[in-house]
């Protein structure tokens, strides 16, 4: 005897056809939905990176009136800019193979010269870092502990390096010289300017300092002492911040929505499973 078929169960047949059908493309835009989400973390970074303003440096720049007539000042000034006029002993070892040609006879000779007063040079290499040195530098700085005494001391090379002489010195002729090569305010341009002034406009009060743009004018200069009118500034740096930059920042939001990829993929993928295995049962 053969089957029979009613209308309703055709009818309910096709209902629960479409009624599957509906589900696996429910099944299948969840998991394309998840698919998109997963790269997230690299394209919500880049896509920040790209749509932030210009960083910050992560330096926050201070500026302080200086008076060169306060010995206090004197101090304040050397500590933060004296490398600018000065070369440290330390700086003059094995380690800076690429700077010095002779480092050992050069450091030997600057410390005979602080400890005696002068010294004389024969080897040629130290001569010429000598030469180099004394070019750049008024003064050396003697940074060994284990020596007496400490200080600075004005520097003079001569007889093409041959000789090299130290003459101990308070603080107050490193602070004139530093004072001697800063630049003028009113030889600066008129973006460089504006930095500066937003340095020493946040520096007094609760201003707390100002960290510039990486691509404003001048903040390559930084920290630098500086001739405003009549006044001696010193900026330098007051403090740091730990910044990511705006890239990790959407980074991390894309890890989230990764994370949420990865559900909607297990939600779809169980989704049609369950599916398929209801449709081979029937």
């Amino acid at each position: 005897m053969g089957h029979l078929w009613s209308p309703e169960g055709i009818y309910f047949d096709r209902r629960n056809h479409w009624a599957m059908d509906r589900r696996r493309r429910v099944a299948l835009l969840l998991a394309v939905v998840g698919l998109l989400c997963l790269p997230a973390p690299y394209y919500l970074g880049w896509a920040a990176e790209a749509t932030a303003p210009p960083e910050r440096t992560s330096q926050i720049y201070a500026a302080e009136p200086i008076n060169l007539d306060d010995a206090s000042d004197w101090k304040r000034l050397v500590d933060a800019h004296g490398h600018e006029v000065t070369i440290a002993d330390y700086r003059i070892t094995a380690r800076y193979d690429d700077d010095y040609r002779a480092p050992n006879a050069t450091l030997a000779a600057l410390v005979t010269a602080m400890r005696e007063g002068s010294a004389s040079v024969d080897d040629p290499d130290a001569r010429a870092d000598l030469r180099e040195i004394g070019a750049a530098n008024e003064f050396v700085r003697d940074t060994n502990d284990n020596t007496e005494p400490d200080g600075y001391y004005r520097l003079s090379v001569e007889q093409n390096g041959s000789v090299v002489r130290a003459e101990k010195v308070s603080l107050r002729p490193v602070a004139d010289a530093i004072a001697d090569r800063a630049p003028r305010y009113a030889n600066l341009s008129a973006g460089e300017q504006r930095t500066v002034d937003r340095i020493v406009d946040n520096s007094t009060g609760e201003g707390g300092g100002y960290r510039p743009r990486l691509d404003e004018p001048y903040v390559d200069q930084l920290p630098t002492p500086i001739h405003k009118g009549d006044t001696l500034y010193s900026i330098s740096v007051y403090g740091h911040v730990d910044d990511f930059g705006p890239g990790f920042g959407g980074f991390v939001v894309g890890l989230g929505v990764a994370a949420v990829g990865v559900v909607l993929l297990l939600v779809g993928g169980g989704l049609y499973g369950y599916d398929r295995l209801h449709d081979s049962s029937a």
